[in-house]
């Protein structure tokens, strides 16, 4: 299941639920900022958007879809993978 999120720098925002998994990727965006550290990432923030940290509901992305919140996030170079709870 795919989702796409037009930000702002007109940015094509890709959210993918990984089938079986409780992970959505992220992707679509090459300038971005984090904070936290290296190992705790509490949130991620491309240019043009969206901002996502813990907590967030992705879940929002997709519709009909239900909570699909942010538990942690793991910036892996041009893919994000969120780690969601629903």
């Amino acid at each position: 299941m795919k989702a796409t999120y037009y930000n702002r720098d007109g940015d094509n925002i890709t959210f993918e639920k990984i089938h079986n998994t409780n992970t959505v990727s992220m992707s679509g965006f090459t300038y971005y900022r984090t904070g936290g550290d290296k190992h705790n990432i509490e949130f991620i923030d491309p240019a043009g958007g969206p901002f996502i940290q813990i907590g967030t509901d992705v879940g929002r992305y997709f519709d009909g879809e239900p909570k699909m919140i942010v538990s942690s996030i793991i910036n892996d170079g041009p893919k994000t993978v969120l780690i969601i709870k629903m």
